[in-house]
């Protein structure tokens, strides 16, 4: 059963980091689509697209999963086996969720729970 949420909760920060960063690398260069002509400027983006994404998406798991097994070999040791992945996979998620909030609305979750405000968003 641990390992089923393992690869669940391994699974799950990569896809939402991926996304992430595939979506700040897209708009990055989306800035620039005025500065080229559009047909020169869709081929040049689907290479970099390429070049860019192919290792990152080949190497993240790996990085993920090095990652959590870290985060969770210190959780275990302080709250178990269980309650510490699942304490892990909450702060990423709280993680994932404070730059998702600052790149599709430009809110800052830390200012706003520092601040009190935190309910206005939710």
């Amino acid at each position: 059963m641990y390992r089923y949420f393992f690869r669940f909760v391994v699974t799950t920060i990569t896809i939402l980091t991926a996304n992430l960063l595939t979506t700040a690398i897209s708009d990055y260069m989306i800035s620039y689509k005025n500065h080229v002509k559009p047909v020169i400027f869709t081929l040049i983006a689907m290479g970099i697209i390429v070049v860019v994404f192919y290792p990152l998406f080949t190497k993240m798991e790996d990085w993920i999963k090095t990652l959590s097994l870290r985060v969770i070999k210190s959780g275990k040791s302080v709250a178990g086996k269980y309650l510490g992945l699942t304490l892990a996979f909450l702060a990423a998620l709280a993680v994932l969720c404070y730059f998702y909030a600052r790149e599709w609305y430009h809110i800052d979750l830390a200012r706003a729970l520092v601040n009190g405000s935190i309910g206005g968003y939710f």
